[in-house]
């Protein structure tokens, strides 16, 4: 299987809903509960939705980008700025806490 990033849900021709991830896979009739940053598990024999990870507080995630590039940690709390970039704080095994933007943020577990 594949994990893949929800960057955007909209409602297709015939109200039918798709969802787009960070690798440019478009997705019809995904699951009503996944949204925008949660992260889907696809099977890469038939390209279904096997599962997903909600982008929550408490659950593992990496750093894809930014100084922080390649840090695992779990997600502490989330700042939203309206109009400007949302920060997500992360908390590494070591205990040091660090910043960065929601979009470098890839949720990996639970």
């Amino acid at each position: 299987y594949k994990l893949c990033k929800v960057r955007k849900i909209f409602v297709g021709t015939k109200g039918i809903p798709h969802l787009v991830t960070h690798d440019a896979r478009t997705i019809r009739y995904p699951d009503p509960l996944i949204k925008v940053n949660d992260t889907i598990q696809i099977d890469l024999e038939t390209g279904k939705i096997t599962d997903f990870i909600k982008f929550d507080t408490g659950n593992l995630c990496m750093v894809t980008g930014g100084a922080n590039l390649g840090r695992i940690g779990v997600i502490t709390n989330r700042e939203r700025h309206p109009g400007s970039f949302d920060v997500v704080h992360v908390k590494d095994a070591n205990g040091n806490s660090f910043a960065t933007r929601l979009s470098n943020i890839f949720v990996i577990g639970k």
